[in-house]
């Protein structure tokens, strides 16, 4: 039995990440430590230990893993207190700003006991997409368009006030587009960043630029990117081969790939040989947990260890220092 315990209890360590951990019967979830009692006496009725005070948890109890999810800004604290008293750590993204606070995590743990929440790369679609680049099914990949506008995205709360979020959008919300660009392209490195940026409150609320990727066989892929709070977009990311193009679409309700030529219509990728599984937030989160678990158990590293975030990480420095 794997003993987790959770720091911080927001949205998606409420409504995501406790109904997955709950569903197992490997994982007992010990303890829950959040700042906010609102959610204390459901938790306890669960049978499981509620704190307000890190401090007090650590000189209490003892776990084999403990999820992550407060703001960026309490993390390294937080880690600090945390890093001798467990033996794995599950950060929910976005993960670090730059090359030397990824190492600093990492330089306490072994490789396979650490991950990042970017659940998106356990997407069927996203999946099924990396397999159709590696098999070079339709020729090889020559670019990759990213396009995440939203004028409805907030910057509430803590995402409000940049020494407590970290960054703007490109951060918060589009490091997963990033993210899964990177992981599906098989990328290796990446070269030539540029990026023209607007900034309010010190938060960045729109960019647009281009970096090159080199993936696995030393191929040279250009991608652009575009993100938003001043304009809605298509919210898609394009692939254009040598013969067609790919949409990929990351929202759950229309979780699809979209193959497109200029001579037919339009063909959805959706039947059984394709199946988009898992299309969803909890299928989503239990798959990347379940990865995590046995990376974590066999001591072996497999994609959701911690080395496979590291250009993600690259590229938000890029992106915040230039």
């Amino acid at each position: 039995m794997i003993k987790i315990g959770i720091i911080g209890l927001g949205n998606v360590a409420w409504n995501v990440h406790l109904p997955v951990l709950l569903s197992r019967q490997d994982i007992k979830v010990s303890w829950i430590c959040d700042k906010n009692l609102n959610q204390k006496k459901l938790v306890m009725k669960k049978q499981i230990s509620f704190f307000t005070d890190i401090d007090e948890v650590l000189k209490l109890e003892s776990c084999d893993i403990i999820l992550v999810t407060v703001p960026y800004s309490e993390r390294m604290e937080i880690f600090d207190k945390i890093k001798k008293n467990c033996n794995g750590i599950y950060f929910e993204k976005p993960y670090a700003l730059s090359i030397n606070e990824h190492n600093y995590y990492l330089n306490s743990f072994e490789k396979y006991a650490i991950t990042v929440g970017y659940q998106r790369r356990f997407l069927g679609n996203v999946k099924t997409l990396k397999n159709i680049i590696k098999q070079n099914i339709f020729g090889n990949l020559k670019s990759v368009n990213i396009y995440f506008g939203d004028i409805h995205y907030k910057f509430d709360n803590f995402r409000s006030i940049k020494e407590k979020s970290g960054g703007g959008i490109f951060f918060e919300a589009g490091s997963h587009w990033i993210d899964t660009v990177l992981f599906t392209t098989n990328a290796e490195e990446i070269a030539n960043f540029f990026c023209k940026k607007k900034f309010e409150d010190n938060l960045d609320i729109e960019s647009e630029g281009s970096f090159d990727i080199l993936d696995n066989k030393k191929n040279k892929i250009n991608c652009n990117f575009i993100m938003s709070i001043l304009h809605n977009t298509s919210n898609k990311i394009v692939y254009r081969f040598e013969n067609c193009f790919i949409e990929l679409h990351l929202f759950d309700d229309n979780s699809n790939l979209i193959v497109k030529t200029n001579n037919v219509k339009d063909f959805i990728i959706q039947d059984n040989e394709f199946l988009n599984f898992p299309n969803n937030s909890l299928d989503v989160t239990w798959s990347h947990w379940d990865c995590f678990l046995k990376s974590f158990t066999l001591k072996k590293e497999n994609e959701t260890s911690i080395n496979n975030f590291f250009l993600t990480t690259k590229i938000m420095e890029m992106f915040y220092t230039k």
